[in-house]
């Protein structure tokens, strides 16, 4: 199987100098860089990070959007369990940074038991979308978490449907192949989405590491 299109959740393992090799010697075979994840400031600072600390990430994060050739950044922020005022003005600094890249900056809850994370409600990053106001700021629909976190795929896909930037799709709660046995019927799923959304969609889960588990991909990518 050859995706035209990647995801990376951590390139910053890799250096510039490494990804610029590895993008030279692909050619034409290069992948689209749909999606990478920022720099996790919350795994970095162990409180919030100053302005100046956010803009250097900032910076180092323009970097590989430039090198990779991003238009969508999943913005990692504060292990707070409550959205601060702090916590927004990263956010609008993070958002603003991104939009003169003309990249769309992404929040996304988490279903994270015992870690604290600022954002585990999509109603939540629904008001947090709307009272920041700035245009490059999506939310982005993870199933998975969503049914962890709410159920109700089909209520939060019609809640959210103008603000969707990005989606990633698995099974719940295995966090497997989406046509795999569980909670989801993405047969059903799949089409209420293409309703709504018009994009990549992320394959966000745990392979069992054999082509059998992209079969399903074939059908829909007719």
């Amino acid at each position: 199987y050859r995706f035209q299109a990647v995801e990376a959740q951590d390139p910053y393992k890799n250096s510039l100098t490494d990804w610029k090799n590895v993008i030279e010697k692909a050619g034409n075979l290069r992948p689209e860089f749909i999606l990478i994840n920022s720099v996790n400031v919350m795994m970095k600072y162990p409180e919030f990070p100053t302005e100046k600390q956010f803009e250097n990430e900032l910076n180092l994060l323009g970097d590989y959007v430039k090198t990779l050739n991003v238009r969508k950044v999943h913005m990692m922020l504060t292990k707070s369990n409550t959205i601060e005022e702090r916590t927004k003005k990263l956010l609008v600094q993070g958002a603003r940074f991104l939009n003169r890249m003309n990249v769309m900056c992404l929040i996304e809850p988490l279903y994270l038991p015992g870690i604290p994370y600022y954002l585990r409600s999509y109603d939540e990053a629904l008001n947090l979308v709307k009272e920041l106001n700035e245009p490059n700021l999506k939310i982005m629909f993870d199933t998975y978490h969503c049914q962890r976190l709410h159920g109700n795929i089909t209520y939060y896909i019609d809640l959210l449907k103008d603000h969707i930037g990005h989606v990633q799709i698995s099974q719940v709660p295995l966090r497997d192949s989406p046509f795999n046995d569980g909670e989801l019927n993405y047969d059903f799923i799949l089409k209420k989405l293409s309703t709504v959304y018009d994009d990549y969609i992320g394959l966000e889960y745990y392979s069992d590491h054999t082509t059998d588990s992209f079969d399903w991909v074939k059908k829909y990518a007719e």
